[in-house]
This record gives structure tokens, sequence and C-alpha cells, in this order.
């Protein structure tokens, strides 16, 4: 690998310019060969928003809008799957999985393992669960501090 090719260290100032000039850049779009259906477009902009922009490859964009149109499908069949029941009777009276429960396990299946392949699981984006644990522990500290000091305080806003 040349020189030229290598990615910027995380730390150095390169890195930070580079972040903010893909944050002012906004969402990617998906590539305009892939079909990305509007009720996807919103699993699409979350997706974008796991990685850093620089960090997507023509094939990684591919993948997230498989991603995105997955994760459609399981909101529209979870939808679905609300009004019946987890089990029924089949002819014979034999109690089986409803058909939709089996599509939202094999899409929740291809979820993870898409998500997996773009290394945008929980474990890639927050790193090991001993660091999440202490992160949590740091949110439940200032959320008690916060939820105990006086009301004419300032908070911070989302």
């Amino acid at each position: 690998m040349t020189k030229s090719n290598r990615r910027k260290r995380s730390d150095s100032a390169a890195a930070a310019q580079s972040a903010v000039a893909s944050a002012a850049a906004g969402i990617i779009e998906p590539p305009k060969h892939v079909h990305l259906p509007t009720a996807a477009r919103p699993f699409w902009d979350a997706i974008m928003q796991t990685r850093a922009a620089d960090s997507w490859t023509p094939g990684d964009l591919v993948l997230a809008a498989h991603l995105a149109r997955v994760n459609a499908d399981i909101e529209h069949y979870t939808k679905v799957a609300e009004d019946e029941t987890r089990l029924m009777a089949d002819q014979a009276g034999v109690s089986k999985i409803h058909p939709v429960h089996k599509i939202l396990t094999d899409l929740s299946a291809q979820a993870l393992s898409l998500s997996r392949s773009l290394q945008i699981h929980a474990r890639a984006t927050q790193g090991e669960s001993r660091d999440q644990q202490k992160r949590n522990g740091l949110h439940a500290e200032a959320q008690r501090t916060m939820s105990a000091a006086d009301d004419l305080i300032a908070r911070p806003m989302h």
C-alpha cells in the first residue's frame, strides 16, 4: 500500500478535517443502480450515520441498501404479525409456527448477517461489552445527578 493510499490515523488533524468535511456533506445517497423504496429510506439514513462517510466503499453501499430494504420488510411484517398469533393449527389440527413469524426470523437473520458484513453491529460501533457497561454506568450516574439538580440549573439540550 503506498503512502497516499493509506488511511489517515484517527487521531490526526487530517482525519478530523476529513470527518468535518464528510459530516458537512450530509447523508450519502444510495447508488443509482440500486433500488431503494421510500419505506427503506429512513433505514438507509440511519445506516449511513453509523460509519464515517469516507469509509463506505461502493460494495458496502450496495449491501447497505440491501440492509435498509430488509429492515423496511421487518417493519412491514412486524405490523402483519401483530394481528396473528405465533402458533396456528394446520389442516390436521397440529400446531405450527405462523408463516409470518418464519419470515420475520429469516429477515432478522439477514439483517444480522448484513450488519456483520458492514461492520455496523453493536460490537463494531460501541466496542466491547465491558466498555459499554462502563458507559452505561456513567450515563446512569449522570441521570441521577441531573434528576437531583435544581430546576433552575441549565441542562444540555439535544
